[in-house]
C-alpha cells in the first residue's frame, strides 16, 4: 500500500462514532481543508493539494520519515492473556490497536538519540493512544524521576514517571516542562524542567528552573555557546503526561 492509500485509510477510519471525528464536516473544520476536497480524497475520487496535505498533515501531529531517519521508541502492542483489573474482568479485552508500548529508561539513556537499546530500557510502560495528550504522538519515552530528584515539587515528585514526545523540542512558550540536558556531550546530565528562553544580542538563552524554586535556583545556559546552536543538544522533548503518586498529595 502506498502512502495515499495508506493515508486515506488513515483519515477514514478516524470518521465515525467514537472515533476523533463524528464526521468528514467536523473532520474538515478541524484540519481547517475544504470539505469537498477532502469528501473527494476521502472517497478516492482525487488527490490533496500539497497546502492541503500539509495542513492535514501538522493538525494531525505526523511526521515524515525518511529512510536514514532513526526509528521510533515507541511500538505497538500485542496483548497476550492480559490482566484485568477486578471491575473489568468479565468485560471484553483491551484491543491491542488503541495501545502503545513505551520504552522506560533513566533520564540520561532517554536523552541519547535514536532508538534505546535494548539492555538499558529498564520497563515498559502502556499507553492509551486515543487520549488528547498522546494523540498521534509515535517517538515518546517514559521517564522515572529519580529517588533524590526534587526539584520539581509539588508537580512531579521522586517516583513519578513522565511521558516525553522526543519529536517536540521548540521551547516557546515558556514553562513547557521539558526533558533537558547540560552541556557536556555524552557525559552531559539530562532532568526533568521547565524551560524558558531570551534573546540576547548574539545568542539565546536557555533558562532550565524548577518548580521548587526555593531550593534549586535557575540553570542559564546558551545555545550558540553551549550547544554548537542545535537545540537537540540541549531538549529531548516536551513532557505530554505524567503518572503520579496521587497518596502522596
Amino acid at each position: 500500500m502506498g502512502f495515499t492509500d495508506d493515508l486515506r485509510n488513515r483519515l477514514n477510519n478516524l470518521v465515525g462514532r467514537g472515533s476523533c471525528f463524528p464526521n468528514k464536516k467536523r473532520m474538515a473544520d478541524s484540519l481547517e481543508v475544504d470539505p469537498s476536497q477532502l469528501n473527494r480524497f476521502l472517497s478516492g475520487e482525487r488527490g490533496l493539494t500539497v497546502d492541503s496535505l500539509g495542513r492535514i498533515l501538522d493538525k494531525l501531529g505526523a511526521r515524515i520519515a525518511f529512510p536514514d531517519d532513526p526509528a521510533d521508541a515507541a511500538r505497538e502492542v500485542c496483548f497476550v492473556t492480559p490482566e484485568r483489573s477486578q471491575v473489568g474482568r468479565d468485560s471484553p479485552p483491551p484491543a491491542s490497536e488503541d495501545y502503545i508500548a513505551v520504552p522506560l529508561a533513566s533520564s540520561p539513556v532517554a536523552a541519547g538519540p535514536g532508538i534505546i537499546p535494548e539492555d538499558r530500557i529498564d520497563g515498559w510502560v502502556l499507553v492509551w493512544r486515543h487520549h488528547e495528550a498522546v494523540r498521534f504522538r509515535s517517538n515518546m519515552v517514559a521517564v522515572q524521576i529519580g529517588k533524590y530528584e526534587q526539584s520539581m515539587i509539588p508537580t512531579l515528585h521522586p517516583g513519578d514517571i513522565v511521558l516525553v514526545d522526543r519529536n517536540e523540542r521548540d521551547p516557546v512558550p515558556a514553562g513547557k516542562i521539558m526533558l533537558v540536558t547540560e552541556p557536556g556531550g555524552d557525559d552531559a546530565g539530562a532532568m526533568v524542567k521547565r524551560v524558558s528562553t531570551h534573546k540576547t544580542a548574539d545568542d539565546m538563552e536557555l533558562i532550565f528552573y524548577s518548580d521548587n524554586s526555593k531550593e534549586f535556583p535557575p540553570m542559564v545556559y546558551r545555545l550558540g555557546r553551549d550547544y554548537e546552536g542545535d537545540i537537540s543538544r540541549a531538549i529531548v522533548g516536551k513532557v505530554v503526561w505524567a503518572w503520579s503518586d496521587m497518596t502522596r498529595k
